[in-house]
């Protein structure tokens, strides 16, 4: 079992339930999905397994509030601001800024991605699928569509293949290979990221 450096999450008893949450996340980026126990999250959150216990009784469980407490708030704020733009352009530009943000406050969550949600066999992607806000990556295709229609957005892109080719892109450039970069600063990732989206959504 790979150990974090970081240490317990800064917190006290009234969000240690979060810190759990947190805890989980950070050890299944780092580790395989069935290796991490409840024992482990406890260890690292600094507290007992009857703790975790009492909170979350089982790993399924755990993982059901991993989705209804952390993850789908964290949806709904990168979707939303971005759908509510009329301009297709406007929206794709939103979610891209939304997603950077993201992936610059929980870099966790990047790894998670990477190594668990992309994994079709991961017992974490497939607890995490009936989760995922298909309504609104729906309406972001459509979106799409439209703009495709209306001659803003590449005739040759598949909508439906936009946003997870996007969340992708961010999340590769910003936590998968620094060891090819001579000056790691996220800026230059930032600009190199919306430029490459940028340029094969927007239509020529």
């Amino acid at each position: 079992m790979k150990k974090h450096t970081s240490g317990r999450p800064a917190g006290n008893n009234k969000n240690i339930k979060h810190d759990l949450l947190i805890s989980a996340i950070k050890l299944f980026a780092d580790n395989d999905f069935n290796a991490v126990s409840l024992k482990d999250i406890a260890k690292y959150c600094n507290t007992t397994s009857a703790m975790v216990h009492y909170y979350f009784g089982s790993k399924e469980n755990l993982i059901k509030n991993i989705a209804e407490d952390f993850l789908i708030p964290v949806f709904l704020e990168i979707f939303q601001p971005a759908i509510d733009k009329e301009n297709p352009l406007d929206m794709v530009k939103t979610i891209i800024d939304n997603i950077i943000s993201l992936a610059e406050k929980h870099p966790y969550i990047a790894k998670t991605w990477s190594k668990n949600i992309l994994n079709h066999d991961s017992m974490l992607s497939k607890y995490m699928l009936p989760y995922i806000p298909f309504d609104k990556i729906n309406i972001f295709s459509n979106k799409l569509k439209e703009g495709q229609k209306d001659g803003l957005i590449n005739k040759n892109l598949h909508p439906n293949l936009v946003y997870p080719s996007i969340v992708s892109n961010v999340f590769i450039c910003m936590h998968a290979f620094d060891f090819l970069l001579d000056d790691k600063n996220n800026d230059n990732k930032i600009k190199h990221i919306k430029s490459f989206i940028l340029k094969g959504i927007e239509n020529e």
